[in-house]
């Protein structure tokens, strides 16, 4: 009889315990309020400056990340430590990379070979984000962070901009890039080559691309 009681007890804690995480999470989500937001305005630019872009620039590759930035931020009273919190924001970033096309490009011929010496390739600024897929946290001392995640986070958010003018420019992503950025150019290269005499005068002639510094 105590067994079947038990059993019983058991069996209705559980049912009361499943009761209350069913109605924890259904609370979790309860809004006392709710808000919808119309649709987004945008009038006439301010400020605006148009320039040329003078003798135009070949487009030759294209870098597509995710991209993470952090920066911490070290909390004191009276000069004693009291905390730190570390804002993090993760963004798509698209970097592009082109060549001007207005300085001199210098052609060489070695038997076959034409030998073509390019302006150097240079990263394309501001790098573009995807904003919509921009992700924000700030984390670290409990007590500290809802006071100070908004601050945090937009003084990060200041310095994206130059941080990836920093790693567009950067020696990794310009090797990253190398090889595409050649045979885009080779492709323009060959398009006006084939209408040159010399072209026409090789049995088999091919196309090597350097890069100016």
């Amino acid at each position: 009889m105590k067994g079947r009681y038990a059993a019983t007890l058991a069996f209705a804690a559980l049912c009361a315990g499943a009761a209350l995480m069913f109605g924890f999470n259904e609370w979790s989500d309860f809004r006392f309020w709710s808000k919808t937001g119309g649709e987004t305005q945008s009038g006439p630019g301010t400020e605006i400056l148009v320039m040329r872009t003078a003798g135009g620039l070949l487009e030759v590759s294209t870098i597509r990340a995710r991209e993470q930035f952090d920066k911490s931020f070290v909390y004191s009273v009276l000069g004693q430590e009291v905390g730190k919190t570390v804002a993090h924001i993760r963004v798509p970033a698209t970097y592009r990379y082109h060549i001007e096309l207005a300085p001199t490009w210098e052609v060489l011929r070695i038997g076959e070979v034409f030998k073509v010496i390019t302006p150097p390739v240079k990263p394309s600024l501001p790098v573009a984000v995807d904003l919509a897929k921009m992700e924000k946290d700030v984390g670290g001392t409990w007590f500290l962070v809802p006071f100070n995640e908004v601050d945090d986070l937009n003084a990060l958010e200041r310095e994206i901009t130059r941080k990836l003018a920093e790693k567009a420019a950067s020696p990794a992503y310009l090797q990253l890039q190398r090889e595409h950025a050649r045979k885009t150019v080779t492709e323009f290269v060959e398009k006006w080559l084939v209408t040159q005499q010399a072209w026409k005068a090789a049995e088999n002639p091919r196309i090597e691309v350097v890069f100016g510094e």
